[in-house]
């Protein structure tokens, strides 16, 4: 794991951890976090991740929920994705349909360890392009925020250059295309 994702993983243990009271100390601390990194699509990072969090605490405190109408755990949720939106509007990442949903992340990340199995049965005397192409699926794990179109570009533009590189084989690039072909269109609706 990254530092950024270690970082914000900190964040939300501190922050989420046995529900949500304070909105506007969490809103402070991530502003004050985000203010000290520099890089632009580590911000995204962070902020994704707690935005993601957020979301997956609301989402299991909406079927439990006593007063949904003046639920004071609601509104500080909401409260906070307000927030964590906004400011990753601020950084070019606009939410809309093209969106991963949790479900969705969930189907790419089983599709990412399908092709990593696959990957992991023919590597017999290629380690080192195993040990490549295994990074470089892992890192798209953490780029969900992409959204689906510019994530699934990303996939295939990294599969494109390793092929056109020479780190993988034709037999390897064939059988990784030909699993993104059966599953990842249908996943984003391509």
């Amino acid at each position: 794991m990254d530092i950024i994702l270690k970082k914000a993983k900190q964040f939300t243990d501190r922050y989420f951890l046995g529900g949500v009271s304070h909105y506007q100390d969490i809103i402070d601390a991530a502003k004050n976090d985000v203010y000290d990194i520099d890089n632009p699509a580590d911000k995204i990072k962070y902020l994704n991740f707690i935005l993601d969090r957020n979301n997956k605490d609301y989402a299991e405190h909406k079927p439990v929920c006593q007063n949904p109408e003046n639920c004071s755990y609601n509104y500080t949720y909401e409260t906070i994705a307000y927030y964590l939106t906004q400011e990753l509007n601020r950084l070019g990442v606009h939410f809309n349909d093209d969106t991963f949903t949790e479900e969705e992340k969930e189907q790419a990340e089983s599709k990412l360890d399908k092709i990593l199995k696959d990957l992991n049965e023919l590597k017999l005397g290629q380690q080192v392009i195993y040990e490549d192409l295994s990074k470089e699926i892992n890192e798209l794990r953490d780029l969900y925020f992409l959204g689906k179109k510019k994530w699934y570009q990303l996939f295939i533009g990294k599969s494109v250059d390793m092929v056109a590189s020479g780190v993988v084989s034709e037999s390897i690039s064939k059988q990784i295309i030909e699993e993104v072909k059966k599953s990842l269109p249908a996943l984003i609706g391509l």
